[in-house]
C-alpha cells in the first residue's frame, strides 16, 4: 500500500500496522506527508528521537506555523505530553502575530 500523505482519520484499518508499514517498508513523500491544513496543532514522532530524529528537523520546518512537534520515541521526553489530556501545550503562530498588516492613523 502507498501512503501518500493522506489523512489518518479517513483509515479504516489497523492504525499499528498502518504505522509499522509507514515505518519500515513505505517509501516517504516528505513534502505531501508534512503538508499540514491550517488547523493541524500538533505532529508525532513515533522515531528513536534525539537530535538526529525527524522530530526536530520537523520542528524547524514547522517553526511559526503553531505546529508543536511531540518525539515519543526512547530519548523523547513528549511520551507524558503524548498520553496526557490534561496539560495540552500549543506553540505560537509566528506567521499570524508578527505578518504585516494595515494600521489606521491620525
Amino acid at each position: 500500500m502507498l501512503f501518500l500523505g493522506s489523512d489518518m482519520h479517513d483509515i479504516k484499518s489497523s492504525i499499528t500496522r498502518l504505522l509499522c508499514e509507514q515505518i519500515f517498508t513505505s517509501p516517504i513523500h516528505w513534502s505531501k506527508a508534512t503538508d499540514f491544513p491550517e488547523t493541524a496543532t500538533h505532529a508525532i514522532d513515533f522515531g528513536p528521537g534525539g537530535l538526529s530524529g525527524i522530530g526536530p528537523l520537523t520542528g524547524k520546518n514547522f517553526e511559526g506555523c503553531g505546529v508543536r512537534v511531540i518525539v515519543a520515541g526512547d530519548r523523547g521526553k513528549g511520551d507524558a505530553e503524548l498520553f496526557s489530556s490534561l496539560d495540552v501545550k500549543f506553540e505560537e503562530w509566528w506567521s499570524k502575530k508578527w505578518s504585516p498588516s494595515s494600521v489606521r492613523t491620525s
